[in-house]
C-alpha cells in the first residue's frame, strides 16, 4: 500500500482518496462497462446498510463517499467533519469494503447507465469525447468508453459483479491519501488501518502499450445536419507520465495551446473568432499519453479551420514554439503552480495522481526547477518525437 498524507489543522475537515487497479482496462471482451457497474455499487448498500440507509447516513453527518473509474484505476473518496471521521469510515468499511451487490440495484444502475447512453446522442462535447478515444485506441482497452455499450451493459450480472471486485479490489497496488485535520499518526490508525483490510491480492496482467497510428489522418465524421455548429477534436497517443520529456513537452504544450494567448487560441479565436473555446495539451497516462485539441467553429467554418490547425501542428511538430512563447509558457506554469497546491485536497490530489501516472517522486517539490530547466532545443525534441 502506498500512502500520502498532507496536514492542515485550520478547519475541521477531513478528505481522503483511495486507488485501486481495477479500471475498466482490466474489463473482458463483451463485459465492456463492468468497472464502472462495480464502482457504482459500492454506495448502493453494504453489510449492514441498504442503498437508503448508506445515503441516509451520509447526508445526517454532512460526508459523501464518491466513486469513480479510469482507464487503469478506481477511484473511492469521502470527505467529512474531523470529528465524525469515526462514524464516517465505518460506513466506508460497511459499503466499500462489505458491498452487498443487490441484484435489484444492479437492474436500476444498469438502466440508468442505458438511459444516459441515450441521452449521450445529443450531447456534441461528450460524443466527441467518446469517438475520438475510440479512434485513438482502436483494438486497445482504452479506447473502449468507462461507461460500455449497451448490449455489454445489459449482460452484466451480479456474478460478473461479485467476480470482478474480487479479483481486482485489493491492497497490492493500493494507494490511500488523506488531506486536512488529520496527523501521520491517526492516519494510520485509522484510515490506512480502514483500506488495509482489503486482501493482499495477486499481481495482475500489465496493460499492453496502444501501438499508434502507422501514417496519415483518420477521420470520423458525425453528421447533424441540424446543427449549424462543429464540434471537433484532433489528437494522437504521446508519451507516458513516466517519460524525461514530459516536461519539455507538456511546456511547448501549453504554449501551443494551453493559454489564452498561445498559437492555437491565437489563430483560432482572436485573429478569424472560429471559435471562443478552444485549446490543445497533454494527457499524460500510466501507459501512454494523448495529444488533444479542441474547438467548436461555425459548420461553414469547420473544413477551413481544420486545415488550419493541421498546419499548426505540422509546424509545431518540426520547428518548435518561438524562443518568446516558450518563455512565456515557462512562466505562465511557474506562476500557475501557487494554485495546484493551494489547499490540502489539491496538493494530495496532484502526489497521488503523479504517482499513479509514473512521474518522479519529487514531482511537486522539483516542479518549477523542472519547467524553468527547459530549453527551446528540450522542448523541440520532446515534440517532434
Amino acid at each position: 500500500m502506498k500512502r500520502f498524507h498532507v496536514v492542515r489543522h485550520t478547519l475541521p475537515y477531513v478528505a481522503w482518496h483511495a486507488s485501486l487497479r481495477a479500471g475498466n482496462a482490466l474489463e473482458s471482451p463483451g463485459k465492456e462497462g463492468l468497472a464502472r457497474i462495480v464502482a457504482s455499487m459500492l454506495t448502493r448498500g453494504g453489510k449492514t446498510l441498504d442503498r437508503e440507509g448508506l445515503a441516509e447516513e451520509l447526508d445526517f453527518l454532512g460526508t459523501s463517499i464518491t466513486v469513480s473509474t479510469g482507464n487503469e484505476s478506481a477511484h473511492v473518496s469521502g470527505d467529512c467533519s474531523s470529528r465524525n471521521l469515526t462514524r464516517h469510515l465505518e460506513l466506508v468499511r460497511d459499503s466499500v469494503l462489505a458491498p452487498s451487490f443487490v441484484e435489484e440495484e444492479l437492474h436500476k444502475l444498469v438502466r440508468r447507465t442505458i438511459a444516459e447512453m441515450a441521452e449521450l446522442r445529443d450531447n456534441d462535447s461528450a460524443l466527441v469525447s467518446r469517438f475520438i478515444r475510440q479512434m485513438l485506441f482502436r483494438g486497445h482497452p482504452y479506447g473502449n468508453p468507462a461507461s460500455g455499450f449497451q448490449s455489454s451493459v445489459r449482460e452484466i450480472t451480479v456474478a460478473d459483479v461479485k467476480q470482478f471486485y474480487l479479483d481486482n479490489y485489493n491492497s497490492r497496488h493500493l494507494c490511500v491519501g488523506s488531506a486536512g485535520d488529520l496527523s501521520e499518526e491517526d492516519a494510520s490508525g485509522s484510515l490506512v488501518k480502514t483500506f488495509s483490510a482489503f486482501p493482499k491480492g495477486k499481481n495482475g496482467a500489465a496493460t499492453k502499450v496502444p501501438l499508434p497510428f502507422s501514417g496519415g489522418h483518420r477521420v470520423l465524421l458525425v453528421t447533424k445536419p441540424e446543427r449549424t455548429q462543429s464540434t471537433v477534436a484532433l489528437g494522437q497517443l504521446a508519451i507516458p507520465g513516466s517519460d524525461d520529456r514530459l516536461m519539455p513537452f507538456g511546456v511547448a504544450a501549453t504554449g501551443f495551446g494551453g493559454t489564452f494567448t498561445s498559437v492555437l487560441v491565437r489563430e483560432i479565436r482572436e485573429k478569424r473568432g472560429w471559435s471562443y473555446g478552444v485549446g490543445a495539451g497533454l494527457i499524460p497516462g500510466a501507459v501512454t499519453g494523448v495529444f488533444q485539441g479542441r474547438w467548436a467553429p461555425q459548420t461553414a467554418d469547420t473544413v477551413e479551420s481544420v486545415a488550419l490547425v493541421l498546419r499548426l501542428l505540422d509546424d509545431f511538430a518540426s520547428n518548435g514554439l518561438p524562443d518568446g512563447e516558450l518563455e512565456f509558457a515557462r512562466q505562465y506554469l511557474v506562476n500557475q503552480f501557487p494554485f495546484m497546491v493551494d489547499t490540502p485536497v489539491r496538493r494530495l490530489e496532484v502526489e497521488m495522481n503523479a504517482h499513479l501516472i509514473g512521474k518522479p517522486a519529487d514531482y511537486l517539490e522539483g516542479y518549477v526547477a523542472r519547467v524553468k530547466a527547459v530549453t527551446p532545443a528540450r522542448a523541440g525534441e520532446a515534440v517532434s518525437t
